[in-house]
Protein backbone atom coordinates (compact mmCIF):
# COMPACT_ATOMS: atom_id res chain seq x y z
CA UNK A 1 0.00 0.00 0.00
CA UNK A 2 1.13 3.76 -0.70
CA UNK A 3 0.70 6.04 2.14
CA UNK A 4 1.56 10.28 1.63
CA UNK A 5 2.29 12.82 4.05
CA UNK A 6 0.79 15.79 4.34
CA UNK A 7 3.13 18.62 6.86
CA UNK A 8 0.56 21.14 8.04
CA UNK A 9 2.56 25.05 9.49
CA UNK A 10 0.45 27.13 11.86
CA UNK A 11 2.42 30.25 11.76
CA UNK A 12 2.29 31.64 15.40
CA UNK A 13 1.12 35.50 14.74
CA UNK A 14 1.13 38.51 17.02
CA UNK A 15 -1.70 39.47 18.97
CA UNK A 16 -3.21 41.58 16.37
CA UNK A 17 -3.15 39.20 13.31
CA UNK A 18 -4.67 35.71 12.43
CA UNK A 19 -2.76 32.22 12.49
CA UNK A 20 -1.64 32.04 8.94
CA UNK A 21 -1.58 28.52 7.85
CA UNK A 22 0.31 26.76 5.15
CA UNK A 23 -0.20 23.10 4.43
CA UNK A 24 1.38 20.87 1.98
CA UNK A 25 2.06 17.46 0.93
CA UNK A 26 5.65 15.75 0.48
CA UNK A 27 6.45 14.46 -3.10
CA UNK A 28 7.51 10.54 -2.31
CA UNK A 29 4.65 8.42 -1.76
CA UNK A 30 5.91 5.67 1.09
CA UNK A 31 5.35 2.00 1.19
CA UNK A 32 5.13 2.06 5.59
CA UNK A 33 3.61 4.09 7.69
CA UNK A 34 6.31 3.71 9.35
CA UNK A 35 8.98 5.03 6.59
CA UNK A 36 6.13 7.65 5.90
CA UNK A 37 6.65 8.78 9.65
CA UNK A 38 10.35 9.14 9.38
CA UNK A 39 10.23 11.08 6.47
CA UNK A 40 8.23 13.47 8.05
CA UNK A 41 10.53 13.70 10.98
CA UNK A 42 13.19 13.84 8.68
CA UNK A 43 11.41 16.95 6.96
CA UNK A 44 10.24 18.71 10.32
CA UNK A 45 13.24 18.86 11.55
CA UNK A 46 14.90 20.43 8.58
CA UNK A 47 12.51 23.46 8.86
CA UNK A 48 13.63 26.21 10.26
CA UNK A 49 10.70 26.42 12.80
CA UNK A 50 9.31 25.09 16.17
CA UNK A 51 8.34 21.61 16.21
CA UNK A 52 5.30 22.87 17.80
CA UNK A 53 4.18 24.82 14.93
CA UNK A 54 4.65 21.69 12.25
CA UNK A 55 1.89 18.91 12.34
CA UNK A 56 2.09 15.63 9.96
CA UNK A 57 -0.83 13.61 8.75
CA UNK A 58 0.17 10.11 6.86
CA UNK A 59 -2.90 9.38 4.76
CA UNK A 60 -3.30 5.89 2.81
CA UNK A 61 -4.02 5.77 -0.89
CA UNK A 62 -8.11 6.33 -0.16
CA UNK A 63 -7.55 9.38 1.46
CA UNK A 64 -8.32 7.79 5.49
CA UNK A 65 -5.39 9.49 7.93
CA UNK A 66 -3.52 6.31 9.75
CA UNK A 67 -1.19 8.35 11.69
CA UNK A 68 -0.38 11.94 13.21
CA UNK A 69 1.72 13.82 15.14
CA UNK A 70 -1.74 15.22 16.94
CA UNK A 71 -2.29 11.43 17.76
CA UNK A 72 1.61 11.27 19.20
CA UNK A 73 1.01 13.88 21.18
CA UNK A 74 -1.96 12.87 22.86
CA UNK A 75 -0.93 10.02 23.75
CA UNK A 76 2.32 11.11 25.44
CA UNK A 77 0.27 13.60 27.28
Amino acid sequence: MSYTVEITIAEPASSDEEVETRMYQLPDPYETVASAREAAAAHIAGLDLEPAVVIYSVFDREGFTVASSVDELAEAG
